[in-house]
């Protein structure tokens, strides 16, 4: 099992890579066609909120109390196979 700091530091590098995903991304939104340029920029939106939440979720963990991080380990867990999911979906649908 891991420790919170392990996990926080894990969580810090998920967002780095999300970041990184998402440049890519956006780079590609950048060169695509007019009308494909709005669904690219529909679903970058959409992940940078996802993004930010995971933010957010990193921050709490990081205050969280020994007793209470497993449980927000968990629900961190959740958003991030949404975010991931979402990131499949999106390189699928615009390769």
């Amino acid at each position: 099992m891991s420790t919170k700091d392990e996990y926080v530091e894990k969580m810090k590098q998920r967002l780095d890579k999300w970041s990184a995903e998402m440049d890519v991304l956006e780079a590609k939104a950048h060169k695509s066609q007019k009308e494909a340029k709005v669904k690219y920029q529909e679903q970058l939106s959409t992940l940078h909120a996802m993004r930010q939440d995971g933010e957010k979720r990193l921050e709490t963990l990081k205050a969280a109390t020994e007793d209470s991080w497993e449980q927000l380990k968990a629900e961190t867990e959740n958003v991030w196979d949404a975010f991931k999911d979402s990131v499949h979906a999106f390189k699928a649908h615009f390769k």
